[in-house]
């Protein structure tokens, strides 16, 4: 497809359009990357998941893939041994759990949905996967004591000894011995020890080690010598406890890397059955449809190799409300047609119409206008329509639209589509 034509028709609005229809970033990433293709099979094949897909949202409207993360890096970085950070495994739970219901439901409805079963049977179900990361994390990525019984030992003795070390503070704070020189009767924390305030001037009163002072000088921050073995113990259990709580996101993520090829495959099924469902809920929306279509690169000879387009009610769909509807027959009996007509008259608004409906159509896009509606599928599009002087070539515009039509003329074949506005303007024949 000529990339200069699928700018000036303006195609690339009509894919944010449809990425906004999408439901996770690897859908959204595959609307604003289609392309408009000349494989009759492919854009027929395209056209007709839409329309499936516009049938399984009547038959089902909660049917969604909302809530899918796109995973694929995750689950790369998985693969080369990185330890995967616990709200991205609860993300990878969540999208394995997703991707396996969407499975599961469209292999119960692939006798009325054989094209979208087509795409969701290649998405591989991880239920294994999804049970070992629930048993290990709670949703918001907190590893739970079940995740072993050596993570769950080494916090009850955690719970324990920062209970024994708590009251052992409590009671220095309660001792009428030390209640004088107190600053704040409350337990705090530094630098991981827990500590009491005490007031500057009595801070020989108490041995222990100081682990900081207050902004003012006016309080130091004493670690009792009697708790000190505690502190260290409770250090050595938080160790521990990181330690243990690594090893499991480390089994965690080596089987989720275990899994990379089905996972990157999954999501890319994921995506493509996202972009149909985006393209259902776009057709929903503009009122629009699936084109009847003709092969021109049939070789038969028969009357579906011929270019014949017919647009019946066909609006512009970047115009909305604006639009006129537009019926136009052409290769039937003729294969050239000129608009001709007033300023403002709709003209160059009727070639981009059918410019982009048919680039639509040959992105699987389904597009607004009547279903008597039919459209070639043209091994390219071209189009001479607007101003693109070129400042830096020093090109006025004149010389702009003949080098862009001698363009054309090198590049069209008897399956292209030409449009081309204002033949001949922008310069003085005198």
């Amino acid at each position: 497809m000529d990339e200069k034509s699928i700018e000036i028709l303006e195609f690339p609005d009509i894919k944010e359009k449809l990425s906004e229809y999408t439901s996770f970033p690897a859908g959204h990433e595959m609307a604003l990357n289609l392309t408009p293709v000349s494989d009759y099979e492919k854009v027929s094949l395209w056209l007709r998941q839409s329309t499936e897909a516009v049938q399984l949202l009547l038959l089902d409207p909660r049917f969604t893939i909302s809530g899918t993360a796109d995973i694929r890096k995750i689950a790369e970085m998985a693969a080369l041994g990185s330890i995967i950070e616990p709200i991205s495994l609860c993300e990878i739970q969540k999208t394995l759990g997703i991707m396996r219901r969407v499975r599961s439901n469209l292999h119960k409805l692939s006798e009325n949905f054989p094209l979208l079963w087509d795409i969701a049977k290649d998405i591989t179900e991880l239920p294994s996967i999804e049970r070992e990361i629930e048993h290990c994390l709670s949703p918001n990525g907190e590893v739970l004591n079940r995740a072993s019984q050596n993570l769950a030992g080494i916090r009850t003795q955690l719970r324990e000894v920062r209970q024994t070390l708590q009251n052992h503070l409590t009671a220095i704070l309660n001792t009428p011995k030390y209640q004088r020189i107190i600053q704040d009767p409350i337990i705090t924390e530094r630098e991981g020890r827990y500590v009491i305030s005490v007031k500057t001037e009595s801070r020989r009163e108490i041995d222990g080690i100081t682990h900081d002072i207050s902004n003012t000088g006016a309080t130091v921050f004493v670690e009792p010598i009697v708790t000190i073995e505690m502190g260290n113990t409770l250090r050595e259990l938080i160790s521990e406890e990181k330690r243990e709580i690594e090893r499991i996101l480390r089994n965690l993520s080596m089987l989720v890397g275990t899994h990379e090829t089905e996972i990157l495959t999954s999501i890319s099924k994921l995506a493509e059955l996202d972009l149909a469902l985006a393209k259902a809920k776009y057709a929903r929306a503009m009122k629009a449809c699936e084109p009847k279509l003709t092969n021109l690169s049939d070789t038969s000879g028969g009357s579906n190799s011929r270019a014949f387009i017919k647009l019946v009610n066909a609006r512009h769909p970047l115009l909305g409300q604006k639009a006129v509807p537009i019926s136009i027959e052409l290769g039937r009996d003729y294969s050239t047609l000129i608009i001709t007509g007033p300023n403002t008259g709709g003209k160059t608004v009727a070639l981009k119409t059918i410019g982009l409906l048919s680039l639509m159509t040959q992105a699987g896009i389904p597009i607004p206008a009547s279903p008597e509606t039919c459209l070639p599928v043209f091994d390219s599009v071209f189009t001479d329509i607007g101003d693109e002087q070129s400042i830096e070539q020093t090109l006025s515009s004149f010389s702009w639209h003949i080098m862009n039509i001698v363009r054309i003329i090198e590049h069209a074949t008897g399956r292209s589509l030409v449009l081309l506005d204002e033949l001949g303007t922008s310069t003085d024949p005198a």
